[in-house]
């Protein structure tokens, strides 16, 4: 498979679990409720209330950090960037306009400068995907000085409130300065009075605005001459490949390393319309990973499963896939047996499904005659639907989990830890920015962000990419990040530059506490090999 790929089977069982993808309308409910809020989308994302000084006024606190390799004092600093827009013909004397003002909390070490007066520390830039969630899962998930608890040792049980932050002494903050984003419509971001917030609720606009808050900070900052990173997580993954290339080729910022946390780069990947068959292809790994973590096969490891159900995916299904009714009926049947013996589902469903079993049937079917239905962002997690006879699931189990941890968690750290006081809501996760718009092709092309990351990686030779993707992770398929990297438009001399990690876990791979650690050292040797 190549030295750009590596599993890491971990025998933690936890949760993983994502705010991605939520570009999706899940039902009706949700669509009534979208339309009516709309028509108030200026005033209720503006900025603007009585205590408006006091909550714009940045925070800022020092700490220690008490790291694996050392102790280290930073000053953490809550608040907003300005995001403004040059005013293309005005005077020198006319100030650039305030269109939004983005919520960022950054943490900086002590550090002494280079012999040419540059702070030799890297940064890495942090957020989140959706579109619509914050950034607070990645930040007290992971990169943060601090993290919350959110399940008990068995890795599928949620801890019961309060919830309890506790230090992170595999914190990235140990090498490099952490700068985590929050996009405009979530987090504590918003725009300003007489703004419309849907302006930015696109995918084109999205990574100009995330481009120029990552531009404005290294200019306010002086850091320009750090080594730079960025770290995105599920559409984090599209937002942050696109970013790489438009910092480059916009403005010359050229990173140091890119950091892409589940998610394919493609939506291609998780299609199953009419005439698609790639996500039947790139979800298929992933129902015989979680077929065996619920008892498939126990005969044979992890490592043994994904093996026979990669080359049957590779073959044989995207083979009968494509033949579709030119099948004869005994060939048919042989394929329909192998599908349903790698992934633990019923010789009916697989043929009533037509070799293309989506995940929310996945979903429901495995685990029927239990009684229960998996979860989403991580497939060990289990709940009931209230109709038990229903093909679809009803929640994500995942996220009843991990939810509450992360809300009080990002709620109280604010506050408390960093002293930062805001009245507003912090959106945790908005359906606000829906209906998420995507370029004017997108019905055409599938969405994809290959030749953005491709462009990246040839403008700037020395870019290094490391991905991580999670086995267990029904929302995004991490065969379809393997099979996305593999077709980067990349010269051969590239692409050693790009490293696949993956892990016995699910999309928000670091819940599982073992996953965690190893992930977050894998991100601090791919920050310390080029600083």
């Amino acid at each position: 498979m190549g030295d750009w790929r590596h599993r890491w089977i971990v025998s933690g069982d936890a949760a993983n679990r994502f705010r991605s993808m939520q570009w999706r309308i899940s039902n009706m409910t949700d669509y009534k409720w979208e339309s009516q809020d709309r028509a108030t989308a200026v005033s209720e994302n503006a900025i603007r209330d009585d205590n408006a000084q006091e909550r714009l006024a940045p925070a800022v606190t020092r700490h220690v950090l008490h790291a694996e390799n050392g102790d280290l004092q930073y000053t953490a600093v809550a608040g907003y960037l300005d995001l403004t827009e040059e005013n293309i013909g005005g005077s020198l004397a006319q100030e650039p306009s305030v269109k939004a003002r983005v919520f960022i909390t950054q943490y900086v070490g002590d550090a002494d400068t280079d012999d040419h007066g540059n702070n030799s520390r890297p940064v890495i830039f942090v957020f989140n995907g959706g579109p619509g969630t914050s950034s607070a899962w990645l930040h007290l998930g992971l990169f943060g000085p601090r993290i919350v608890d959110v399940l008990q040792s068995d890795g599928v049980t949620a801890c019961p409130p309060p919830y309890h932050l506790r230090e992170n002494p595999q914190s990235p903050l140990a090498c490099a300065d952490v700068v985590v984003i929050d996009a405009i419509s979530t987090g504590y971001s918003r725009v300003v009075p007489g703004e419309d917030a849907n302006q930015y609720h696109h995918a084109d606009v999205d990574v100009e605005a995330m481009t120029n808050i990552i531009r404005l900070w290294i200019t306010r900052n002086e850091r320009w001459n750090s080594p730079l990173y960025i770290a995105g997580e599920s559409y984090g993954v599209l937002r942050g490949s696109r970013v790489a290339a438009r910092l480059a080729v916009r403005y010359g910022v050229y990173l140091s390393g890119l950091v892409l946390i589940s998610s394919p780069i493609t939506f291609g990947r998780m299609g199953f319309g009419p005439g698609s068959f790639l996500g039947a292809h790139a979800f298929f790994p992933t129902y015989a990973a979680v077929a065996h973590y619920h008892g498939n096969h126990p005969e044979l490891s992890m490592k043994e499963v994904l093996s026979e159900a990669e080359e049957f995916a590779d073959t044989k299904l995207l083979w009968a896939l494509n033949q579709g009714h030119r099948l004869d009926t005994s060939t048919r049947a042989t394929i329909v047996a192998r599908y349903a013996d790698l992934t633990g589902l019923s010789r009916d469903v697989v043929e009533q499904a037509n070799l293309s079993v989506t995940p929310q049937q996945f979903r429901t079917e495995l685990l029927r005659s239990r009684g229960v239905v998996l979860g989403e962002y991580d497939a060990r997690f289990t709940g009931w639907n209230e109709d038990q006879l229903s093909r679809v699931p009803e929640a994500d189990f995942t996220d009843q989990a991990v939810r509450g941890a992360f809300a009080a968690g990002i709620n109280s750290y604010l506050r408390q830890d960093l002293e930062y006081k805001n009245d507003l809501n912090y959106e945790l996760d908005t359906t606000r920015v829906r209906p998420w718009r995507t370029p004017s092709d997108f019905h055409r092309n599938p969405f994809h962000v290959i030749g953005a990351l491709a462009e990246a990686m040839r403008v700037n030779r020395s870019l290094r990419v490391l991905y991580q993707v999670g086995h267990y992770d029904l929302c995004t398929p991490f065969y379809g990040a393997v099979s996305d990297v593999a077709l980067l438009p990349i010269p051969d001399e590239l692409r050693g530059n790009i490293t696949v990690h993956e892990f016995d876990s699910g999309h928000m791979i670091y819940l599982d506490e073992e996953s965690r650690i190893i992930q977050s050292r894998q991100i601090r040797d791919f920050i310390l090999l080029r600083k």
